[in-house]
């Protein structure tokens, strides 16, 4: 991936992500800078011609642990689906990752996205733990009359 498909990935990852649900909100210019600043080697396109159908974007460290690597997003167009271009795009990513001294490698994947699901299963991931993400309340809830002002002690 160079500087100049910036552009191009922003655009297509927001047609193709669903950026009104979580984890999908938080897709930006910052969300590929961060992986072209960290690991531009992990980071891949594949075109058709001069049409971007797809990328990878993938870097080191995964939080506080500087010897996990990190797929973060990959997608692309649904014609061109089908065609191992996805697992083509991921090994490119863990290749990458391997030989910059990654000893794991990590991905989150939304519970109901079957397609990413099987894909990371097809390139070998397999699933170790699944999180439930909590949200808190509204504010408007946490100052409702009911709730009321409580004063803790220190002790709990």
């Amino acid at each position: 991936m160079k500087n100049s498909d910036v552009p191009e990935i922003l655009e297509l990852g927001e047609e193709l992500f669903d950026t009104s649900v979580f984890p999908y909100s938080m897709w930006s210019l910052s969300a590929i800078a961060k992986h072209l600043d960290q690991q531009p080697e992990a980071c891949h396109v594949a075109e058709a011609g001069t049409l971007k159908v797809g990328f990878v974007l993938a870097s080191m460290p995964f939080f506080d642990r500087k010897d996990w690597g990190y797929v973060e997003w990959i997608a692309l167009r649904p014609d061109f689906r089908g065609r191992a271009l996805a697992t083509e795009l991921g090994d490119a990513s863990l290749r990458a990752l391997y030989r910059s001294g990654a000893n794991r490698v990590v991905a989150d994947i939304d519970a109901s996205n079957r397609e990413s699901k099987l894909l990371a299963r097809s390139m070998g991931f397999t699933e170790l733990t699944t999180v439930t993400l909590f949200a808190g309340p509204s504010l408007d809830w946490v100052k409702s009359p009911e709730r009321g002002e409580k004063v803790l002690s220190g002790e709990a």
